[in-house]
């Protein structure tokens, strides 16, 4: 790397998000993980050996599967490249699979292919993995946060290894914490920067052992501190009231019913443009987009009923449409059902009947 590399680089760092700062340039500054990244665990050596095999790494949020995926990349000189399953498809696995064999020819490096969400991705989208990993043209990471053994592809999971991840402590987010306040000016970029321990155990507690939201919040909380007589001193109260505005969305959280409620009501009461609101919403956090059409199909005989029996099946339709095609395009008929059952008429009168009978 020349001069002006290293200070374009640097520049460029300066004005980076703090999590990105803080990612690893080397296997041994990666924190947490240690049941697969421990001396002479299994991951560690095939890393150190440069025997990078296809992988699914499964866990929390937060816990480290990008960075590892990219620490993997950089320290093996392969190169990488990334999708989200949330709003890539099968258009954009055939365009990064066209280059790299294209390139063959130019660059002799390995490329690993870091798709993140796998469990996004329908069957016939990830059967177009298969050939890709069993030929050899890409190395496959795939970041999850569910079980692959119930939403990845028997054909495909034989053909990678599966690294588990599991939630950070509060001793490994302590040590993340504390190396951000050693080096204040390099990862803050404000040197006068004061927390008080209890302070930071209330970051550390409250984060849910997420290493990325704990490192998110503390960056905000620096940023929105007024500085007084030549310092920032950061607050409990801000810290908490963060942390409280950064509710995960989740298949168990409020936010998952509270959206797919209002989502309901909304159609229910025909009001398409609040029912698109939440339909975006729930699809944008990645929400399972079958869970939305299953529940189309429900209000489409609860809410609609005998007033409009088309309603189901054109339910039906966007239930089958969404599950062949998948995420991104599958947003199309479900936005379009949504409107549909928003404007029709409705009747309850079905539901009324047999809660009767």
């Amino acid at each position: 790397m020349t001069l002006f590399e290293h200070n374009i680089r640097k520049e460029l760092l300066s004005n980076s998000p703090l999590s990105s700062k803080m990612r690893p340039k080397i296997l041994d500054e990666f924190i947490g993980q240690e049941h697969i990244l421990g001396k002479d665990k299994i991951l560690r050596n095939l890393i150190e050996n440069n025997m990078i095999p296809s992988m699914i790494l499964w866990g929390p949020p937060g816990t480290g599967k990008t960075t590892l995926a990219k620490l993997i990349a950089e320290q093996s000189n392969m190169n990488f490249k990334a999708l989200s399953a949330v709003s890539s498809g099968l258009a954009d696995i055939r365009k990064i699979s066209d280059e790299i064999i294209n390139n063959r020819t130019i660059d002799n490096n390995k490329t690993i292919l870091f798709l993140d969400e796998i469990h996004r991705f329908y069957k016939s989208q990830q059967d177009s993995l298969l050939p890709l990993v069993e030929e050899g043209i890409i190395i496959l990471i795939g970041a999850t946060t569910e079980n692959p053994g119930f939403s990845i592809i028997n054909p495909l999971l034989s053909r990678v290894k599966v690294f588990k991840f599991e939630s950070h402590t509060n001793n490994s987010i302590n040590k993340i914490i504390k190396k951000i306040l050693e080096n204040k000016e390099l990862y803050l970029n404000y040197k006068n920067t004061k927390i008080e321990k209890k302070v930071v155990d209330t970051l550390i507690s409250g984060c849910n052992r997420d290493a990325r939201k704990a490192i998110d919040t503390l960056e905000i909380s620096v940023i929105s501190t007024k500085e007084k007589n030549g310092e920032k001193l950061i607050s409990k109260e801000i810290i908490q009231e963060l942390l409280e505005n950064n509710s995960v969305y989740d298949k168990k959280s409020d936010h998952h019913y509270n959206n797919i409620s209002a989502f309901i009501k909304s159609i229910r009461g025909s009001d398409p443009n609040a029912a698109i609101y939440y339909l975006a919403r729930m699809l944008k956090n990645g929400e399972d987009p079958t869970f939305i059409a299953r529940r189309l199909i429900i209000s489409a005989s609860e809410d609609i009923g005998l007033a409009n029996p088309n309603a189901m099946i054109i339910a039906n339709a966007t239930y089958d449409s969404v599950s062949k095609i998948g995420m991104p395009e599958g947003r199309i008929p479900l936005a379009n059902t949504t409107i549909y059952m928003s404007l029709s008429e409705k009747s309850n009168s079905s539901y009324l009947a047999i809660n009767s009978a």
